[in-house]
């Protein structure tokens, strides 16, 4: 068997790739595929509350109020009670969040589960048939010969 020199070794080698005339891409500019089917970043700010620029109906305004005004007798009942929002809501079956919204005065809150809270409170239907009551505008005529006529 022969031997081989240095100088033979170094010419089975491949050369550098910049003697070559052409050279890898850099690191950088290699985009994987799944890059490439991404979506685009959009400027997302989750601390500020979209603007809603839908102008609200006067039926949306009043269920606001009473629903603020519902939230808030349930909160200071609990307060009375010396009941933190999660006695609460373990003693009712529902969730914190529902509390923290209830009292908050969400008006989409659902009704069963917002009856359910009120009761364990010791709020009765009655109570909450006068909040509505000590408002200047009823939704209702007192009389059925208040209604206009078609």
């Amino acid at each position: 068997m022969a031997r081989t020199t240095n100088s033979a070794r170094s010419s089975r080698r491949r050369p550098p790739a910049s003697a070559t005339g052409t050279s890898a891409p850099p690191a950088a500019a290699v985009v994987s595929a799944p890059a490439l089917h991404e979506a685009p970043q959009r400027s997302y700010q989750p601390h500020e509350p979209a603007a809603d620029l839908t102008p609200r109906s006067e039926i949306e305004n009043a269920a606001g109020e009473q629903a603020r005004r519902f939230g808030a007798m349930v909160r200071e009942r609990r307060e009375a009670l010396r009941m933190r929002q999660d006695d609460l809501a373990l003693a009712t079956g529902v969730g914190r969040r529902f509390i923290l919204e209830l009292e908050a005065g969400k008006a989409s809150c659902q009704l069963g589960r917002s009856l359910v809270v009120a009761a364990a409170v010791g709020l009765r239907p009655f109570d909450l048939m006068s909040v509505i009551a000590d408002d200047e505008t009823p939704f209702l005529p007192d009389d059925i010969d208040d209604l206009p006529e078609p």
